[in-house]
């Protein structure tokens, strides 16, 4: 296929931390650089943590807030994200869909194509949040309504406006046509892009630059933010206090926080690509205890790592891991202590779920998105 042009519209500039929302844009935009198309992302206005990754291209939009956090912000960066649009571009990727038409000019039904990705029912996390914030009263139940009205119709014309629309999990499109009724075949499924994480050369190497020992069992915490009081920081220290007795050498390696100075514990508060590839490197079995709403793209990166996946049950996998994840038998950190003892004590199970883990993982590359969105593209432009 000879090289295309490409305009992607995600809501943040390139991040070093692999959690970052608009990480799965630029990993999908550097598998079309890596393939040799010329991509640009268009992006808010603001500076970034670093530049963005050779052969991409960053375009921002400057867009002063009128009303920070309210619908119609994102719908207004949406619109003006269009008008950035190239007049001759091959694909236009929308990451994500979210709230709002681009209304590119001069565009015509189906050419260039337009490509969404749902990462969650806007509609549904509104409502979630509202709930969350229980408040009564007749002005607030009117302002909610006006709300949910505003963000009903802002996701609709976004939705609608897509020749095609990937959802990262299965679960998605059934809400999608019910609540919008789109039509039959517009919301396909599709795997998250999780990319390669730089890494160690070595287990070995790895552990010597912890100061860890070649022979002790290692289990390692990716987690999803940095926040000292992360429920998912406290399920697993208290995971790994409860096996400590069992194991008196083992190590927990908590990376992405500064974890408290427990026996055994180790942190890598660094929340680049490196510092997560680092520590999931060092690792035997990779430790996850909730926290992450949505999918983790650690897991994924896990099992490239070559850990075996400890997980309790809410931990979600868009495709079903079929043997390459063990699960607790409850989300309490006692069953999942139980589950990572039973790891630390068989290698050969843990050498099981490292192979499978990683047939699985390969699911997850960025190029595999690439071919499909290929595939839906070629049919909707014909």
């Amino acid at each position: 296929m000879p090289p295309r042009s490409i305009d992607l519209i995600a809501l943040g500039p390139a991040p070093l931390d692999p959690y970052d929302p608009a990480a799965g844009a630029w990993a999908l935009a550097g598998a079309y650089a890596a393939r040799g198309d010329d991509v640009r992302v268009i992006r808010p206005e603001g500076p970034g943590p670093g530049p963005p990754p050779p052969g991409i291209g960053s375009i921002e939009v400057p867009l002063p807030p009128r009303r920070p956090g309210a619908a119609v912000e994102d719908a207004r960066f949406a619109e003006a994200a269009g008008r950035r649009v190239r007049r001759a571009v091959d694909l236009i990727v929308r990451d994500p869909s979210g709230l709002g038409a681009l209304r590119v000019p001069d565009r015509s039904p189906r050419n260039p194509p337009l490509v969404g990705f749902v990462r969650a029912v806007e509609l549904a996390t509104f409502d979630a949040e509202r709930a969350r914030l229980g408040q009564t009263g007749i002005a607030h139940r009117l302002d909610a309504w006006r709300d949910r009205r505003s963000v009903r119709r802002l996701e609709l014309a976004a939705l609608s406006e897509a020749d095609v629309l990937f959802a990262e999990d299965a679960t998605l499109g059934p809400p999608l046509v019910r609540e919008y009724g789109l039509p039959e075949g517009r919301v396909r499924a599709a795997v998250p892009p999780v990319p390669e994480l730089p890494r160690p050369a070595s287990r070995d190497a790895a552990r010597a630059a912890l100061d860890i020992p070649r022979d002790v069992p290692v289990a390692v915490a990716p987690l999803p933010d940095d926040r000292p009081e992360a429920p998912a920081l406290a399920r697993a220290r208290e995971t790994f206090r409860r096996i400590r007795p069992l194991f008196p050498g083992a190590r927990l390696v908590v990376v992405g926080s500064t974890a408290p100075t427990d026996p055994g514990v180790i942190s890598v508060p660094g929340r680049d690509g490196a510092a997560f590839g680092a520590g999931l490197a060092a690792a035997n079995v990779a430790l996850f205890a909730g926290g992450q709403p949505s999918f983790d793209p650690m897991v994924v990166a896990a099992m490239r790592g070559g850990c075996a996946i400890a997980a309790v049950p809410s931990v979600h996998l868009p495709i079903p891991p079929d043997g390459a994840v063990q699960y607790s038998a409850t989300e309490d950190p006692g069953d999942l202590a139980s589950t990572l003892a039973e790891l630390f004590a068989d290698p050969s199970l843990v050498r099981s779920l490292v192979e499978a883990g990683r047939a699985h993982a390969a699911r997850y590359l960025p190029q595999h998105l690439v071919a499909a969105i290929d595939a839906a593209t070629g049919r909707a432009a014909g």
